[in-house]
């Protein structure tokens, strides 16, 4: 090589060197603009949390952990679930090579905004948290790109294409990225005591499934019934589904304001700024990669995701065409399907909390995934003839309860990596988890639109065309429907014998709190552990509602004419009467083991 090409050479190589350099000191410089802008807007009263207990309290569980998350899987299960592959196909009439990779191939990108976004909110420093800021401005964000996926413009093929990849991946690599990967860390920043960790992630496992599947499963088959498919639908779809997205909004302004950091809070001083310095992304990495909770939870997260979706996807099209053979027929087979094949889903908290107190998360959950692999297999093995299927389905989901407390578990390995390595990695398992759910959602739509387009799918004109689809066609829907979430639950069951975190989670809490406790006395502070503040505020809810009630004892002394010190007798009696009562009935539990 001549000197002078050297030259050009190494003049290149510096002048991209330097634009690299000043590209990445421009992102630094725009990140830490928009922390501080974050830090000063939620620092603002009007942004304040209405959570200001050291306990989870009621107001919290329900609508905080239940009823806003309810309210925005609502809207994600409606516009971005099983009705988007529908829509593609029967209202569109899409098919071919892009419409089934594109899919899988967005989630590349969304793989990319995952990590991204994992990054911001463990940067991220307010007085309100690092999630909860992030779950709020997610609301516009859903609702804005779930419109535009249904808004495709009456043009050309080509540009309907391209409409459709790019507002999937506004929806799913954008607005989505952000609620998910935020919400998913609330339950594990929540709070530090298990059995109140445990209600809030059965609280909002049940709120993001139950109700939102009842819409999309019974009340919007009807509705989609009755507006159609065929390209002159569309303008009713975009009217429901506008409608549905909107709900993020709402919902995501109430869980919000209902919910509460504890865990965060702890390495904040008194003015609110954190203390906790920022890990180091491949830190992180490699201490969930060498954290065999972190990777069994994990590893079950992304079988079940795609099971799960699959299983979703596949009920529509199992419904018209394997128990019917119309839209029209199918209808109704959604209905029954989910009404009595699902009906466990929707009071099954109120049984599983009792056994999970009782018995452990990782014995309920072996368990009832084997129940839920039998009633799938029943299922698979007779899946035309409904009475066997919905009782099949009954059995299933009378399994699939456990699924409710895998976002404990998830809290729990991430508390054994904090004990472990001595910091959290809540920002890189967000992106972990969040890229889980979107790529799992993006493999299972691309499977159900691979198998349509290899199996020769006929596409109804109307609701009611009727129609017989393929035998192999058929057998690819009853697979999907019930065949991968019989494999899903079997892998589940194994994966959970060696899940057994659950009995050394109070040695873990109690290190935990003794290593905070250290550091802080190092620093010259006095610690109080969240127990202790929990314990602090007992003490005075107690003592206040002590003075409350005999001040209502004097008033209602002087108005009867009766005397205060005798009626004090006569509470204070009554209270050590109960005392015993207590105290033998525990003694006679206590002779029985």
């Amino acid at each position: 090589m001549s000197n002078k090409a050297l030259w050009y050479s190494e003049y290149i190589k510096r002048a991209f060197y330097l634009a690299k350099g000043k590209i990445n000191k421009g992102i630094k410089r725009k990140g830490k603009s928009m922390q501080k802008l974050l830090t000063k807007v939620f620092a603002g009263k009007a942004f304040e949390s209405k959570i200001t207990s050291a306990n989870a309290q009621k107001s919290e569980m329900w609508l905080g952990y239940f009823f806003g998350p309810c309210l925005v899987y609502m809207a994600f299960y409606g516009i971005a679930g099983t009705y988007l592959t529908q829509f593609y196909t029967d209202v569109l009439g899409m098919s071919g090579i892009i419409l089934t990779f594109m899919p899988v191939i967005s989630k590349v990108i969304d793989a990319i905004t995952n990590i991204i976004m994992g990054r911001i909110i463990d940067k991220t420093r307010t007085k309100q948290g690092k999630a909860r800021p992030w779950v709020l401005i997610s609301g516009v964000c859903m609702a804005v790109a779930g419109v535009l996926l249904y808004a495709v413009p009456n043009w050309s093929p080509a540009v309907q294409i391209v409409w459709v990849c790019i507002s999937y991946n506004l929806f799913f690599s954008f607005a989505f990225t952000i609620y998910n990967m935020s919400h998913a860390l609330m339950v594990p920043l929540s709070t530090r005591n298990t059995k109140q960790r445990d209600s809030l992630a059965m609280m909002t496992s049940t709120g993001t499934s139950m109700i939102p599947g009842m819409l999309v499963t019974i009340i919007l088959p009807i509705m989609i019934n009755a507006i159609g498919v065929g390209a002159e639908a569309q303008g009713n779809w975009m009217l429901i589904m506008g409608i549905l997205s909107m709900l993020a909004i709402p919902a995501t302004l109430v869980e919000y304001y209902f919910t509460k950091e504890r865990v965060t809070e702890e390495s904040m001083n008194e003015s609110g700024e954190s203390k906790e310095e920022v890990v180091p992304f491949m830190k992180q990495l490699k201490a969930c990669f060498t954290d065999k909770y972190w990777i069994m939870i994990m590893s079950f997260w992304v079988i079940y995701q795609i099971q799960n979706i699959l299983s979703t996807n596949g009920m529509i099209y199992y419904s018209n065409w394997v128990l019917g053979n119309s839209v029209d027929s199918g209808t109704m087979n959604q209905v029954l399907v989910n009404a009595i094949g699902q009906a466990p889903l929707g009071f099954g908290i109120f049984i599983l909390w009792p056994l999970v107190r009782k018995f452990g998360k990782r014995w309920v959950m072996q368990i009832g995934f084997v129940i839920a692999a039998i009633g799938s297999l029943l299922v698979l093995l007779n899946p035309a003839n409904m009475g066997i299927v919905l009782g099949g389905l009954f059995i299933k989901s009378l399994g699939a309860l456990p699924t409710y407390v895998i976002a404990a578990q998830m809290a729990e390995s991430l508390d054994h990596i904090e004990w472990k390595n001595g910091f959290r990695a809540d920002g890189f398992s967000a992106s972990v988890n969040s890229i889980i759910c979107t790529v799992s959602a993006g493999i299972g739509q691309s499977i159900i639109l691979g198998g349509i387009n290899h199996f020769d799918y006929i596409a109804p004109s109307s609701t009611a065309e009727v129609i017989n689809q393929p035998d192999a066609m058929k057998a690819f829907f009853a697979f999907c429907f019930v065949g991968a979430p019989l494999v899903g639950y079997f892998a589940g069951a194994f994966i959970m014998t060696f899940f057994d975190i659950e009995k050394k989670m109070p040695q873990i809490s109690a290190d935990i709190t003794a290593r905070h406790k250290a550091e802080a006395e190092a620093r010259g502070e006095v610690y109080i552990s969240p127990e202790e503040k929990a314990a602090i505020e007992q003490e005075e809810q107690e003592r206040k509602a002590e003075e409350k009630r005999i001040e209502e004892l004097k008033t209602k002394c002087a108005k009867k004419g009766l005397n205060f010190e005798e009626e004090e007798a006569k509470y204070q009696a009554k209270l050590v009467e109960e005392a015993a009562k207590k105290a033998a009935k525990e003694a006679k539990k206590n002779r029985k083991k």
